[in-house]
């Protein structure tokens, strides 16, 4: 095949799947309502893909398009009103499309089945539309909603071997057209900098000449009798010839950094897509899944021309689909049940799109059933999430929250549609890798919505530097609200931890290197500056050492190993050739409020401390994995038990150096598990460390009284409480008598 044709395919291939998408989209419109507009575009769509086809020599794909044009055709007088079957059998026709040009990989369809049916379906269609007159529909000022009937086609249609993708793959996903005058911009601004490069070099033999004037120079300094007056003439010279270089460099720089950044801002501008490319596919995809289900809803779609970086909308892919799959299933209801609730039989699905100064904004939100609190706690104790005393102290907010957890689901069948392994953890994972965040409200019997903020772009964004702990970092300028100077009247204390208040808000504060693990946690010092975050829905206050600088920076996004650090978000490049990590501001908030736990600080760990051993007890699955992560990363070997039983069980064929556990378990807790140890013969020396959530006086002394060496309030978990206690004990345990570990009597009132 010659280059000019395989390019002329390519150019085809790339036309098939632009108009196949404005032939489903304008599909989506004219089922069961009709839209005269969206009639005449499909036409046009068609009418221009069978020439193409006939002109490449596409035989078979001009006869399909053919026929499609004419199903079309015949629901003209009804004002292009066309009904679910003959939906379906042009949509099949359009996936075969794709396959057929070679644009999508596929098995090849039956067309001889395929042109059957279409040409059945025009005969239906011109039998019902008969000599009906034509019904003109205006157009109206807004996109209409995508109507989602639940009645399958009729058996009378057959329905051909074709590729039935669940998505449409998009035109702009392996190239992308730019305008003739961006061409042009983009060639004149790197003709420019290439003679940039070249003035550069004109500039350095200035400087060789510079430096060997300077050389001449010295020589002569060395015998300043009769030459003064040479030298004098030489270092004129050489004074010249440096404001020369001097005003070169200025100039050429100044012009540089121009062209540079009008470079960089017709390069971005290239890469911002419009969210039709995002939105196109769902409401087809809607279609088939509330079909599946029985359900009968509405698309809405709002915000289509919003732009975002091609590379944010390939990342919120995978999130979206998976929010819209969760409305279908879990939200909306089935028309029974929402008529029995007094309300519309037909749900509304709603995709909406605005832009926030520098991030988007995606919502996804349903008139469904709505999250149930109650039921949402109720989970989270049965799973062992929580226990039914937290799971009573959170809010209804917090219990929203808790969908956002690994494994958690509050339906107790898993379907076709959705909870397949891929949960709603994934798609805050997801947004936290591109620098995003998602929160969820809802109202129960009447909806659920999720928002979804995320960075209109990611190859470039603002970037503040900070100094915290001695090192660089650098946040998100998007998340910094404001910078502020600590006063005396600003700092106070909530219910026993730092607070800062802020334009009348009272907000949560902590240092930036104390949730790093560079430094101790501390009080806010007055006349410190610190910034102002914001983070899932909330702000908080964070200290910083100082405030370097702000400037556009490219962001590369982690992948692999190093997306799982939730701390972090991504690196930028600095001019050295390093990386500075940028740090996730949603976590920073996160720990601020006390919803994620601080990195702890790289113990000194000795090597005996590194063959310690400590066994942990707690009947909570989070609770241990929590425990036992932050042990193993202090270098402590850890095991692991359910409850005192299990713990006596493991101890009888297991040694350890130190036991924390829980106070509250079933079968065994933790004060007659204590008492059993310090009773039992070869046991007693083991140091034993409670750790629970009491923390009253009577409980840490009805604990020490039981024996224990140790009692740490858990608070958020992971303290650096705990390891300080746990190292003194086994401190203690190696360097004198065993059976002489003294109590170390630690409560943290957090």
């Amino acid at each position: 095949m010659s280059a000019n044709r395989e390019k002329l395919l390519n150019q085809f291939r790339e036309l098939v799947i632009e108009r196949v998408g404005k032939i489903t989209h304008a599909l989506m419109a004219l089922e069961g309502g009709g839209e005269v507009d969206s009639g005449k575009a499909a036409l046009r769509e068609l009418h221009g893909m069978k020439g193409e086809a006939r002109m490449m020599g596409f035989g078979e794909m001009n006869l399909l398009v053919h026929e499609m044009e004419e199903l079309v055709r015949v629901a003209e007088p009804l004002g292009f009103a066309l009904g679910p079957g003959s939906v379906d059998a042009l949509l099949v026709s359009c996936d075969a499309l794709c396959v057929m040009s070679g644009a999508t990989a596929g098995e090849p369809p039956d067309v001889k089945r395929l042109l059957e049916w279409v040409k059945t379906t025009t005969k239906r269609e011109r039998d019902r539309s008969g000599s009906a007159a034509p019904v003109a529909k205006p157009s109206a000022p807004m996109p209409p909603p995508v109507s989602i009937n639940a009645p399958r086609p009729s058996a009378a249609a057959p329905s051909p071997s074709a590729p039935q993708p669940e998505t449409r793959p998009r035109a702009t996903d392996a190239s992308m057209r730019i305008t003739q005058q961006s061409l042009e911009t983009l060639t004149t601004t790197a003709t420019n900098l290439v003679q940039r490069s070249r003035n550069r070099e004109v500039i350095s033999q200035k400087r060789k000449q510079l430096a060997r004037e300077l050389a001449q120079l010295h020589r002569l300094a060395e015998d300043l009798g009769p030459v003064a007056n040479e030298l004098a003439q030489r270092l004129g010279r050489a004074k010249e010839s440096i404001a020369d270089i001097n005003r070169g460099i200025t100039s050429l720089s100044t012009e540089e950094l121009r062209d540079l950044m009008v470079l960089s801002e017709e390069i971005q501008a290239l890469r911002m897509v419009s969210l039709e490319v995002l939105f196109e596919a769902y409401p087809r995809m809607v279609r088939e899944l509330s079909r599946d289900l029985g359900k009968e809803l509405d698309v809405v779609l709002d915000g289509r021309d919003e732009k975002a970086d091609r590379s944010v909308l390939d990342a919120l892919k995978e999130p979206l689909m998976h929010l819209v799959r969760n409305a279908v299933d879990h939200g909306i209801e089935s028309r029974e049940e929402r008529v029995e609730a007094g309300k519309s039989p037909r749900g509304t699905l709603r995709l909406e799109a605005t832009r926030e100064a520098d991030r988007l904004i995606l919502r996804v939100g349903d008139d469904g059933r709505g999250l149930d609190p109650v039921q949402l706690r109720a989970v989270a104790v049965r799973k062992g999430l929580l226990t039914a005393e937290g799971a009573e102290r959170l809010t209804d907010a917090a219990a929203f929250e808790l969908i956002f957890l690994s494994g958690f689901t509050s339906k107790e069948t898993v379907s076709d549609v959705s909870g397949r392994g891929i949960g709603l953890d994934v798609v805050r994972l997801r947004l936290l890798q591109i620098g995003g965040e998602v929160t969820v409200s809802s109202t129960l019997g009447f909806g659920t919505t999720f928002d979804l903020r995320v960075p209109l772009a990611l190859t470039v964004a603002p970037v503040l530097f900070v100094d915290a702990g001695g090192e660089r970092w650098c946040l998100p300028a998007s998340s910094v609200l404001q910078t502020v100077k600590l006063t005396a009247a600003s700092v106070l204390q909530v219910v026993g931890r730092p607070a800062v208040v802020v334009d009348e808000d009272v907000l949560p504060f902590a240092t930036i290197a104390s949730v790093l693990g560079v430094s101790a946690e501390r009080a806010p010092v007055v006349g410190e500056t610190a910034l102002v975050l914001r983070g899932r829905g909330q702000q908080a206050v964070l200290g910083v050492d100082q405030v370097l600088d702000e400037r556009m920076q490219p962001i590369l996004p982690f992948r692999g190993l190093l997306a799982s650090f939730g701390h972090l978000s991504g690196a930028t490049p600095l001019p050295d050739g390093t990386l500075a990590l940028l740090l996730s501001a949603q976590h920073l908030v996160a720990v601020a409020h006390g919803r994620a736990s601080p990195l702890q600080p790289a113990l000194p760990v000795s090597g005996s401390a590194r063959r310690s051993r400590v066994l942990v007890v707690d009947d909570s699955p989070l609770t241990r994995d929590l425990l036992v992560t932050m042990l193993e990363n202090a270098g402590y070997g850890v095991l692991q038990a359910a409850d005192g039983s299990a713990a006596l069980e493991l101890l009888g064929r297991e040694s350890v150096d130190l036991v924390a556990t829980d106070l509250e378990m079933p079968n065994l807790d933790g004060i007659e598990l204590t008492q059993r140890l310090k009773r039992h013969d070869t046991l007693g020396q083991l140091p034993v460390v409670i750790v629970t959530t009491r923390g009253s006086e009577s409980d840490r002394r009805r604990g020490l009284e039981a024996g224990a060496n140790g009692y740490v309030t858990k608070g958020d978990l992971v303290r650096q409480e705990l390891l300080d206690v746990v190292a003194r004990l086994l401190a203690q345990r190696n360097s004198r008598d065993p059976g002489q570990v003294e109590p170390v009597e630690t409560v943290t009132e957090r």
